[in-house]
């Protein structure tokens, strides 16, 4: 199996920290983020993987080397545009499919044993800053936009299984309200026409880092973990 990761990202709300850096290259512990994603996905044995870079990809390129392919994302038009960027990397009937920009604790062994399409979801109190899934039966009925209340619920986590016909689907996208070409309305494209997309929970610690307070969280999530980190 092939892996993408979106490591395109830049990281506004995290200025005071990644001002000179992308925001993939925040550190939790002595790695990066990208490090703790790259050594996830290889000890999965997944060793075909590319990233998608963005705003000054060439320190990402720095850190990580020529271990993986490199494609570029030369304008932030959304998750599903950078998905794209990688189309020719992707040669199977299906592909694993990860947000760079977050830390999480699921060794993921048990998710890649499910058949695509699958998403990864994770139970939050305030779904707020995400948006929210309906999950029914063990699959993802519908995505809705973030709400203004504090509702507890399931949320996108950023890790798929995707089918290689996800390409297809995100060249028909239309640009959101934030003029981006969003990988959920991309989903909800591909529900709305059939396709089954199983949902399934991660286990553990999860967060998307955007604010300095997740990069904290994730510290000591990291440390509670008395996993020695790996080089």
């Amino acid at each position: 199996m092939k892996a993408v990761v979106l490591a395109a990202g830049l990281g506004r709300r995290l200025a005071a920290i990644t001002v000179d850096k992308p925001k993939v290259l925040v550190k939790i512990g002595h790695k990066t983020l990208i490090e703790h994603t790259l050594t996830k996905l290889r000890d999965l044995g997944i060793t075909q993987i590319a990233l998608v870079v963005g705003y000054k990809g060439e320190m990402v390129r720095e850190v990580v080397g020529d271990t993986v392919i490199y494609y570029a994302q030369k304008k932030r038009l959304g998750t599903a545009h950078a998905f794209l960027q990688a189309k020719d990397f992707v040669d199977g009937s299906f592909f694993l499919g990860m947000n760079g920009d977050m830390f999480f604790t699921d060794p993921l062994v048990d998710f890649i044993k499910l058949r695509p399409p699958s998403i990864s979801v994770y139970r939050v109190e305030d779904s707020s800053r995400y948006g929210r899934f309906e999950i029914k039966n063990g699959k993802v009925v519908s995505i809705r936009e973030k709400a203004t209340e504090a509702a507890s619920g399931f949320i996108n986590a950023g890790v798929y299984l995707f089918p290689k016909e996800i390409f297809t689907y995100i060249e028909k996208t239309p640009l959101s309200p934030r003029n981006e070409y969003e990988i959920t309305d991309t989903i909800q494209m591909m529900i709305n026409e059939g396709w089954v997309f199983k949902a399934y929970e991660l286990k553990g610690f999860w967060k998307d880092i955007a604010y300095v307070a997740d990069i904290e969280e994730a510290q000591k999530a990291l440390r509670q973990t008395g996993i020695k980190q790996k080089d």
